[in-house]
């Protein structure tokens, strides 16, 4: 068997073994270990064919390979996250001996029951994403995508009875662009077969129906829903999983159809259609964060934020777009992993992550604090985290085709920034209660007490690595540009230029 199968063969044929743990800490380091696993194979192959299947080649493209080995890691990390946060649930009876039925059904942090569905189903749904991006036919790959949709929500409802809106958002929205990519592959297969009949007409019908698929994919406005109801309702570390794993998996997807496809370019004003949609997606979601009164909400906005960024990246194209792009993907997994972690640590001790109800946090738990901020700055693209970067490149690119550009991108960027600090101010203020308390006063003069031990280890790697990206970005860029072959970016670069 090739060994890029084993890809495949491990992550799903490990399943029954994390399956039989699942209600255990085993079961997360069973799946960590796995995903580790499998994205160590996968910086160990080499791009190209690896099989035919009824006479397709079966392949896998240097970008394909490095998103894999990206979900894999990220993954990896976000297993372990249920794991090292004690259960809400128990700490709170074992700290009271009770717990009201309010907060127990209020709460959507970390009960210690999303382990449940999120390792094996999580685990299937890398195998079947592995399976798409071998494949390069969008039609397979579309639909290999929504089988991927309707496992994910068991792990988007991870055990909760209170509400399903963000299961039916996420597969409503992700359900619709399904017909799209059929109906625009059956052109796409019609256009090659009669090249000597080659219609600009067919390729701009063929370019609105890829439009609105990757449009729904990536949650373009006004197709957020399914982000902010992912984020809001969801466990931290499986809404983390779903905003990570379905864009990079997107953006593969589109990256490889670009290169497959290169007559998609001619149409008229492609380049500009996207960079507005990317811009207006980050504008309206930076805006909207400024606004927000939890952590969670917080989440999905700024998660959609740097989305609109990555896909004004691609419109505006660039000297390494895919390069870029990559930048941006790797540091918005790294942002997104920091920010779950410190939300699972804060939500293991308090019934909602509103900047309401966790006045004095940062007193009691200051890592998970900082790493809140730190995370949301990072995605932000504040200067010394690693999302400065990438960031700078967008809004130096923006500004030479239109400063308007630019001056949007800066302010969705502010009011990312703006919401977090909102966010820190609340939980720096000491709550009376907690101030007149002895027992509470003990816990501030040794605040670690109250943070997960394993979990803050995690919490501090993640922040030294945002640290240093932010001061030394070279240690991120060089690696992903001589993984990434120089023809493979020149292709891209024909893309900007042909539809401008």
């Amino acid at each position: 068997m090739p060994h890029a199968l084993w890809l495949i063969a491990l992550p799903i044929g490990s399943v029954p073994l994390v399956y039989l743990f699942r209600r255990q800490a085993l079961g997360a380091i069973l799946a960590a270990i796995i995903a580790a696993l499998s994205a160590w194979l996968t910086g160990q192959l080499s791009a190209g064919t690896i099989v035919k299947v009824f006479g397709r080649a079966i392949h896998l493209s240097q970008f394909s390979q490095i998103t894999l080995g990206l979900l894999f890691t990220a993954s990896a990390i976000l297993f372990l996250i249920p794991a090292l946060a004690p259960s809400y649930v128990e700490e709170r009876r074992r700290r009271t001996g009770s717990l009201k039925q309010s907060h127990l059904n209020q709460h959507g942090g970390v009960q210690g029951r999303e382990g449940r569905t999120f390792y094996p189903v999580g685990l299937i749904i890398l195998g079947i994403f592995v399976i798409a991006s071998f494949t390069h036919h969008l039609r397979i790959t579309a639909i290999f995508i929504e089988v991927a949709a309707i496992l994910t929500v068991f792990i988007i409802q991870g055990g909760r009875l209170t509400s399903t809106r963000a299961s039916l958002r996420f597969l409503s929205l992700m359900s619709l662009a399904t017909p799209f990519f059929l109906l625009a592959t059956w052109q796409i297969d019609f256009y090659l077969l009669n090249k000597g009949a080659r219609s600009a007409d067919s390729l701009t019908q063929t370019a609105f129906l890829l439009g609105i698929g990757f449009a729904l994919w990536l949650a373009v406005v006004p197709f957020h829903g399914w982000v902010t109801a992912v984020a809001t309702d969801c466990y931290p570390s499986s809404a983390t999983f779903v905003l990570i794993v379905f864009p990079v998996m997107t953006f593969s997807t589109l990256i490889n159809l670009l290169i497959e496809f290169p007559d998609i370019v001619s149409v008229p004003n492609l380049a500009n259609v996207i960079l507005i949609a990317g811009v207006a997606t980050a504008f309206a979601s930076g805006l909207l964060a400024s606004l927000q009164r939890g952590f969670s909400e917080l989440l999905g906005y700024t998660a959609l934020y740097d989305l609109g960024c990555t896909l004004a990246l691609l419109g505006i194209g660039g000297p390494a777009p895919v390069l870029v792009i990559l930048v941006s993907l790797a540091v918005r997994a790294l942002a997104l992993i920091l920010l779950a972690a410190s939300t699972s640590a804060i939500r293991s001790r308090y019934a909602s992550d509103g900047f309401a109800q966790i006045k004095g946090v940062a007193m009691k738990m200051p890592l998970a604090t900082i790493g809140l901020l730190m995370g949301g700055l990072t995605l932000a693209g504040m200067p010394l985290t690693a999302g400065f970067a990438p960031h700078w490149v967008l809004l130096a690119a923006a500004a030479k085709l239109n400063i308007l550009w630019a001056v949007l991108l800066a302010l969705a960027g502010l009011g990312v920034a703006i919401g977090y600090l909102r966010g820190f101010y609340q939980a720096l203020l000491i709550d009376e209660t907690i101030a007149q308390s002895k027992i509470q006063l003990s816990t501030r003069l040794f605040p670690w007490l109250q943070e997960p031990i394993w979990l803050l280890l995690v919490i501090s790697l993640l922040m030294v690595t945002c640290l240093i990206w932010g001061v030394f970005p070279a240690l991120l860029i060089e690696p992903l540009q001589k993984y990434l072959p120089q023809d493979f970016v020149i292709n891209l670069l024909a893309y900007a230029n042909l539809s401008r």
